[in-house]
């Protein structure tokens, strides 16, 4: 559908909808436009329990990769982005994540790490939700080894 606004001779705003004219005063295009601009920068409150459901099972799969193999932090550590890291270690209960990724990078990366985990302290619980929906597929991956780690 086609909308568009313009002024007509009177000076009223004409926002045509469609098929569908309105004429409006300027004060009420205004307070429209105040409407329109709350609404679309305003979260819902489903929005805000959606985001609060996913960080508690971010959390959950966080810190369950407290648990996994030493060999496999060193393999998934590379693959994701320093943001990512610092995001999945932010989310971990404790800090016994942190510890093993420290542990399993090289020195250099090490330092790396560190210094973005110090830097990175204001991760949005939006940023946290995307940087986590983009690693899942790797978890899983850390998960499926560990699964064969420990069935041989």
């Amino acid at each position: 559908m086609e909308i568009s606004a313009s002024r007509n001779k009177m000076g009223e705003y004409q926002l045509e909808i469609g098929p569908v004219t309105f004429s409006l005063p300027s004060d009420v295009a205004k307070a429209l436009q105040q409407v329109i601009d709350q609404r679309l920068n305003q979260n819902s409150a489903i929005d805000d329990e959606n985001t609060k459901r996913k960080i508690t099972a971010y959390r959950v799969l966080a810190s369950k990769m407290i648990g996994v193999d030493d060999r496999i932090v060193q393999k998934f550590a590379p693959l994701v982005t320093p943001e990512q890291l610092v995001t999945i270690v932010r989310l971990a209960d404790g800090d016994e994540f942190y510890k093993k990724v420290v542990k399993n990078l090289s020195k250099q990366n090490r330092r790396q790490f560190e210094e973005d985990y110090a830097s990175m302290d204001k991760i949005t619980e939006q940023h946290a939700c995307l940087y986590m929906e983009q690693i899942v597929p790797l978890i899983k991956r850390a998960a499926q080894e560990q699964k064969e780690l420990h069935s041989n």
